[in-house]
This record gives structure tokens, C-alpha cells and sequence, in this order.
């Protein structure tokens, strides 16, 4: 305590924690208490007791004040797209006020029979597990993005919050949407949902005669974009209509019936092709790369950056991996090096 015997004990407190030695004094303390634990349990337990009960309730007290000030939630459909948005939506000034949340899967690819059931969901889970590589360790990592984890966060948000939810013109992130909107079907406030690509096609004139004027996808857009967009279309109206809501629910019924594993967005829909619709383009890509390296292996991974660059659709290099391994296992290709490990190993046509 101070020396001043007209101090108390507020001004005490306040004076260390002015001159930024709380944190020390409140270690040293834990430090010593654990420290005695075993010497003097019922005073050093009590002390730790304490210290985890006020953590807890800070970090509940901090959550909640987060979740109060959060308004507007905004939906996207992979980890790097939300990335860029909390950039963006920081740059515009919007991001304290802002939640964003995101899918980590690839709607493009892999089963979506009865997706919004746990059948169907350990289906999608199991197809994935046994084809693409280190699938396991991602679904596993990232629980909060997991399929039934997002179902329950997107049903449990308040009608006083906002929602936006932000594609682009690919499979992958329109399926998303359907689903996302069937997931949210029983809300009755607004949603806006905004198109990457055909906002950029509205607003822009000057890249109309670029090599890929317009993105496909929120994950190739910079975050300086996103903040951009943010700020000219911050009084904008995007509110899907309650009659297109309905309709995109039933798109996803109707996608939820479907056993393909294979889509792809063509002419303003979501077509479904074979597993292997990818096998020749990847045979042929594979002969012109033998032939211009004027050598007999090729490297998977420039195999791979080659297919991703000339179809910007497919966004997954896991899928591509696992039909060259299909490949080399039904005889079409050969291999040197460690397959399982995307730059160590090299394929040729047999």
C-alpha cells in the first residue's frame, strides 16, 4: 500500500494501473500463488480459483459487448475471401461495427446430397476423406466453418443484424448461396446479397477490354477492392426480393436431390458434369507441357498452376491433384517422385 496514510486504496490501484505495472504485480502474484500451491493451498487455490472466475467472465463480458456491436454480418464462402473483406471493411471504416463469417468447403466439388442433414453431411465428409489430400486435418481444423457448425451460427442470428452475403459468378459460391439462403429461410428481416461480378461489370467501363475484365470469385478480389465497394455502395439497396429467396430454396432442394460431384456455372446456372470431365483437358495439358519443356516428366504442381490459370471455375487444387492420381492409378499416367506431395513429384503420359 501507499505510504501516504491519507491514500486509499482506489488511488493505489489507479496509480499502478496508470503507471503500467498491473500486469506484473497481477503475474507475479499468479506466480507466486501457483508456486505455494502445494505449501499453502487454501490461500494460493483461492487466489487462482479467482483469477480463472474473472478471466471467464471478462472474456464473456468482452463477447457479449462484441456480439452487441456487431450490426451487420457479412457472408463469404472461403477463408481468404474473408480475409480480404475484414481488410476491406477496416479500410471503410465498418470494421468494428462488422462480423464476418465464411464456409470452409468447395461447393463446387464433392456431394451435396441432403447437405442440411448430418446424413448428409457425413456423406460429403467421407467422399472428400478418401480422395482429397490432407482433407482430414483441414475439416478438423477449422471446426467453426465447418457445414453444421455454420448452420447453427447463421439460424441463431437476430433479425435486428443485417446480413449481406457475397459471391461471384462461379459454382462454387452459387451453390453456396442456395444453401446459405435455405439456411436462413425462416428469417424474416432483409438479406442483401452482392454479386463481385456483376458489381464490377457495373461500375467499371475501363477493364471491359482486359484479358479477365471482371473476377470470378471474392477470393481473387484485393481487399482495396472490396473497400472500394464497400464505400460506393454503403446507401445501395441489394435486398434479394422474398420471391427470389423462395426461389433460390427450392434450387437448393432441388441440388440436394442431385448426385453429382461435379458442377460447374455456365450461361447463369449450375450445370453438373462427370468426375471426370477435367481427365482429357488434363492428358492433353500434360503433352503440350512434355512437349515445350522438351522433357519426358512434368511437374504436378506447374501441371496444376496451368489448369487453375486456364480454367478460372475450378478453384481447387485438390480436386486436380486427385484426378491425376485417378490417372496414375487406372494406367493413363506414370509418375517419379513422392506422390502426396504436390512439388515432389513429376507425371508423363504412359
Amino acid at each position: 500500500m501507499s505510504s501516504n496514510n491519507n491514500s486509499t486504496f482506489d488511488e493505489d490501484y489507479n496509480e499502478v494501473s496508470n503507471g503500467r505495472r498491473l500486469r506484473g504485480f497481477v503475474r507475479s502474484v499468479l506466480e507466486r500463488a501457483e508456486a505455494l500451491s502445494d505449501r499453502n493451498p487454501e490461500w494460493a487455490n483461492y487466489i487462482l480459483e479467482q483469477w480463472a472466475n474473472n478471466v471467464e467472465a471478462s472474456r464473456n463480458e468482452r463477447l457479449k459487448l462484441e456480439r452487441t456491436r456487431e450490426r451487420h454480418i457479412h457472408l463469404l464462402f472461403s477463408q481468404s475471401a474473408a480475409g480480404s473483406m475484414k481488410q476491406g471493411l477496416s479500410g471503410a471504416g465498418l470494421r468494428y461495427e462488422s462480423k464476418v463469417m465464411c464456409f470452409d468447403d468447395l461447393f463446387s466439388i464433392g456431394p451435396l446430397w441432403k447437405l442440411e442433414t448430418q446424413e448428409g453431411q457425413e456423406n460429403r465428409h467421407n467422399w472428400l476423406a478418401e480422395r482429397m489430400v490432407h482433407h482430414e486435418f483441414f475439416h478438423y481444423a477449422n471446426w467453426e466453418h465447418r457445414i453444421e457448425q455454420m448452420m447453427t451460427t447463421l439460424s441463431e442470428i437476430s433479425d435486428d443484424k443485417s446480413i449481406t452475403i457475397w459471391c461471384g459468378s462461379n459454382a462454387h459460391e452459387q451453390v453456396g448461396l442456395r444453401f446459405a439462403l435455405y439456411v436462413l429461410r425462416n428469417r424474416a428481416a432483409p438479406i442483401q446479397v452482392i454479386n463481385i461480378t456483376d458489381a464490377m461489370k457495373q461500375e467499371s467501363n475501363e477493364r471491359i477490354n482486359a484479358e479477365n475484365p471482371f473476377p470470378l470469385s471474392m477470393s481473387v478480389v484485393h481487399s482495396k477492392e472490396i473497400e472500394g465497394l464497400i464505400k460506393r455502395n454503403e446507401n445501395k439497396i441489394h435486398v434479394v426480393r422474398m420471391e427470389d429467396r423462395r426461389r433460390y430454396e427450392q434450387e437448393w432442394l432441388e441440388l440436394s436431390e442431385q448426385d453429382s460431384v461435379l458442377r460447374l456455372w455456365d450461361n447463369d446456372q449450375i450445370v453438373h458434369v462427370p468426375v471426370d470431365y477435367f481427365d482429357q483437358a488434363l492428358l492433353d495439358m500434360i503433352a503440350q507441357l512434355q512437349l515445350e519443356n522438351n522433357q519426358q516428366y512434368v511437374n504436378t504442381g506447374k501441371i496444376i498452376g496451368e489448369a487453375l490459370t486456364q480454367w478460372p471455375q475450378l478453384r481447387s487444387d485438390t480436386f486436380l491433384e486427385y484426378r491425376i492420381q485417378y490417372l496414375i492409378a487406372h494406367g493413363e499416367l506414370e509418375f517419379l517422385g513422392m506422390p502426396g506431395m504436390l512439388h515432389r513429384y513429376a507425371v508423363k503420359l504412359k
